[in-house]
């Protein structure tokens, strides 16, 4: 059989792309190497404790009387989604500055107290909120490929080549706003200095216009529901295939499973690596494919540790949804201080928090992450790698606890360590990246939008992290659904 699309991946990418196909009533095959969908939205079992490895707050999904990208598409597929309302309830704490503050409450309450801290903030911030609707608005003017932007989107194009942090400064922002509104930039991927204006503002907007939701049931359960429904309107998914070469074949396109099985489709969709696919999968020489690649820069790698605690998040005092801990509020002076193993910037989530059934009654769900910039992990070997990965993992306790005021060691009932390795081989993403290649200079998601006609490779294409917009499930999900939607509509215009 002759498949219409053959996809690599059941990530949310690769699981978008299949959706919208399949109910479009193409023919299409996903190969997913491991035994569950999802990628990293997928939930593991320690002891009596069920961890989600990774989706806490699920963006541009908004709620019944504002509904987001995402939950407008899912009802496309006639598909429901159990979903919690995230509160601000953000505590952020600056080493260098001396500086602690909770986002709690609406958001002008966090613009209240800015305006105590930095006089000017609540002015500039007001002028900023008409800005960040208008990039919203001429990013879907510019997905659906419609024309006069520039007349209709004055200040979206005067921004389009900005970084955040000057755009921010040309709007006034007193210099520490700046600072505290971009601690997002973690969650990005890139320092202001270096992040897009639009990334940024686009991000702003879904705080603030389509409050993100957390997840009533676990990660697994989530990516099911997705694959279920994609199997529903005809599509077929083979789980622990691992896809080892894709090449030509007269006027389609052969993957080759390791188990040595061959099969045909018109087109392939990768959700996998862009780097990977290229280097391990393709094996061609795409001159253009690869001068993209090489201007890239792969964006941070981290470590997850996540605890069972057999105590609840209030006895434990554990009172915010996340914690930050940055050695300094400034993102470029921040990120210098990532490029060695032993820095000082933990995230934290307590999903407890938004939803009580998280973990067993009396029991808290703590998981917390450090980030490395460049290739911090370059010199672990695998005579070193477990005693390395645990001691950093104590350290990353030690610091949590300290930075917090809190005591979770003698709590612990269970633990798990990954690393960028144990990332890097569950998703093939190099260097175990986790937000895909950072949207830095020419590479921010308005360029790759720009460009991306003449840069795709012929009947090869990519969703995912390492597509279009970017790193974020919404941001792979929506991947899935823009490249599918093109190449439909490509296919009409054929016909």
């Amino acid at each position: 059989m002759v498949y219409d699309y053959i996809i690599v991946g059941a990530g949310m990418g690769g699981l978008s792309a299949g959706l919208n196909l399949a109910f479009n009533d193409k023919s299409v095959l996903i190969f997913e190497k491991n035994s569950l969908p999802g990628g990293l939205v997928t939930t593991f079992k320690r002891g009596r404790f069920e961890f989600d490895a990774s989706l806490y707050d699920l963006m541009d999904y908004g709620n019944e009387e504002n509904a987001g990208s995402l939950q407008k598409l899912f009802k496309k597929y006639d598909l429901e989604v159990e979903t919690e309302p995230i509160p601000y309830n953000v505590r952020i704490k600056s080493i260098d500055d001396k500086f602690e503050e909770v986002i709690k409450g609406e958001i002008d309450d966090w613009v209240l107290r800015l305006e105590e801290l930095y006089r000017g903030s609540m002015s500039t911030f007001r002028a900023l909120l008409p800005l960040l609707k208008e990039v919203h608005e001429a990013l879907v003017a510019l997905r659906k490929n419609k024309d006069n932007i520039e007349k209709d989107f004055p200040n979206f194009v005067k921004y389009l080549d900005k970084n955040a942090y000057d755009a921010l400064v040309d709007l006034n922002l007193p210099t520490y706003t700046i600072h505290v509104l971009g601690y997002l930039w973690i969650e990005i991927g890139s320092p202001l200095n270096k992040l897009s204006f639009i990334d940024f503002a686009e991000c702003l907007y879904k705080y603030i216009f389509k409050r993100p939701v957390a997840l009533k049931n676990k990660n697994v359960d989530f990516a099911l529901k997705l694959a279920q429904r994609f199997e529903e309107l005809g599509g077929t998914i083979y789980y622990r295939s691992n896809v080892v070469e894709i090449r030509d074949h007269n006027d389609l396109k052969e993957v080759v499973l390791s188990d040595g099985a061959v099969y045909l489709a018109k087109d392939i969709i990768c959700n996998v690596s862009e780097r990977f696919a290229l280097k391990d999968l393709i094996k061609e020489d795409l001159p253009l494919a690869w001068q993209k690649e090489n201007a890239r820069t792969i964006s941070m790698n981290g470590l997850v540790v996540y605890l069972g605690l057999n105590k609840s998040y209030q006895d434990l005092k554990l009172y915010n949804y996340r914690y930050y801990q940055f050695q300094n509020l400034n993102s470029v002076k921040n990120i210098k201080s990532m490029r060695v193993l032993n820095h000082h910037t933990i995230e934290a989530v307590v999903p407890n928090i938004v939803n009580e059934t998280a973990s067993p009654k009396n029991t808290t769900i703590l998981v917390l992450k450090t980030l490395y910039y460049d290739d911090a992990w370059k010199g672990i070997t695998k005579e070193n790698y477990y005693q390395t990965k645990q001691e950093l993992a104590d350290k990353l306790i030690s610091e949590f606890e300290e930075a917090f005021h809190v005591d979770i060691k003698e709590y612990i009932e269970e633990m798990e360590v990954a690393s960028p390795i144990t990332f890097a081989k569950a998703t093939n993403a190099i260097n175990g990246s986790m937000f895909g290649p950072m949207r830095l200079g020419l590479d921010n998601s308005i360029h790759r939008i720009i460009s991306y006609p003449d840069e795709v490779i012929p009947h090869i294409y990519f969703v995912g992290a390492s597509s279009i917009f970017g790193s974020g499930v919404d941001n792979a999900i929506y991947s899935g659904y823009y490249i599918t939607e093109e190449l439909l509509e490509e296919e009409r215009r054929k016909s």
